[in-house]
């Protein structure tokens, strides 16, 4: 294998589980891009219904959420560690008092592993870091604080809300505190080149994040960039040039930093397009023959 799988970083982690599975629960919060903190509108590309299996979730307790879905994986996988997920939205756009109710059950809970918190650098300030960094002395917390690309004029293009050195210094703190840091990016945002998924690529190394999710474009039913795809304005990267620029990126970011995925699915009756963006092993056989050429 030509880079680090995210695998390697759970079995760093977690070395008293062979395996370790994901729970997604749903903490209930909003986004500062949908609120009005921010934003009404969202990120152009961003419908959580179409990533989310807990978005349903959202009024039910976390302890009931705990109760109902870990017996279920336990059927699935009775020996593996459980690394509880706060998937949805912005899992740190809340009061401290209202995040340390959500997250101590979670952490205290004796069949829980670790916790993987899907947050932006915006919603990070230094007492929720604090308080992350005391309960990563419990279990291993891993802040998983999404980017998307390094491009400032891209950011505001699909109005992310935050910059590039946002996004450097909540990792920088969340880093000097000791927490386990990994991001998210997408590769065929509108106007961007190669040159742009090999700079965010050269940022996720120099930033020594632990791990990377990388996900294709995809556009799906409810986001203005399904509008603007309707009208024609977006054009998709094809599956070949996807693989490629994948390959290029991974050998950018070298074997230091664990490489989470490099897919992304949607439910079909959300995905616009492009339809192959869910077709996980033939990108994975793609990806991994341009790799082993050089």
């Amino acid at each position: 294998m030509h880079y680090t799988p995210y695998r390697d970083l759970l079995q760093k982690l977690f070395p008293d589980y062979q395996k370790v599975r994901k729970l997604p629960l749903n903490g209930g919060m909003s986004c500062p891009n949908l609120d009005g903190t921010k934003s009404f509108a969202g990120c152009s590309y961003c419908n959580n219904r179409s990533f989310s299996p807990v978005f349903d979730q959202a009024g039910v307790g976390i302890q009931e959420q705990l109760d109902k879905f870990i017996p279920k994986l336990r059927e699935k996988y009775p020996t593996a560690g459980i690394l509880a997920y706060l998937q949805p939205y912005t899992n740190t756009h809340a009061p401290l008092k209202h995040l340390m109710e959500i997250i101590k059950p979670i952490v205290e809970h004796p069949e829980v592993a670790g916790l993987a918190i899907g947050t932006r650098p915006d919603c990070l300030e230094d007492e929720k870091i604090a308080f992350l960094a005391e309960m990563n002395r419990i279990k291993p917390i891993i802040v998983e604080i999404g980017l998307q690309t390094a491009n400032d004029l891209t950011l505001a293009a699909i109005n992310r809300r935050h910059t590039l050195a946002e996004f450097e210094d909540a990792v920088k703190r969340c880093q000097s505190s000791g927490l386990t840091v990994t991001t998210h990016v997408i590769v065929g945002l509108p106007g961007e080149t190669l040159e742009d998924f090999k700079r965010t690529a050269e940022m996720v190394r120099n930033l020594n994040l632990a791990a990377v999710k990388i996900h294709p474009l995809h556009i799906v039913v409810g986001t203005q960039m399904a509008a603007d795809f309707a009208d024609g304005e977006i054009k998709l990267l094809e599956f070949e040039e996807y693989c490629a620029a994948v390959a290029e990126m991974i050998k950018i970011i070298g074997p230091e930093t664990a490489i989470e995925r490099f897919s992304g699915e949607s439910p079909s009756d959300m995905l616009l397009a492009p339809n192959w963006s869910g077709e996980r092993d033939k990108i994975i056989v793609e990806v991994e023959k341009i790799l082993a050429k050089d």
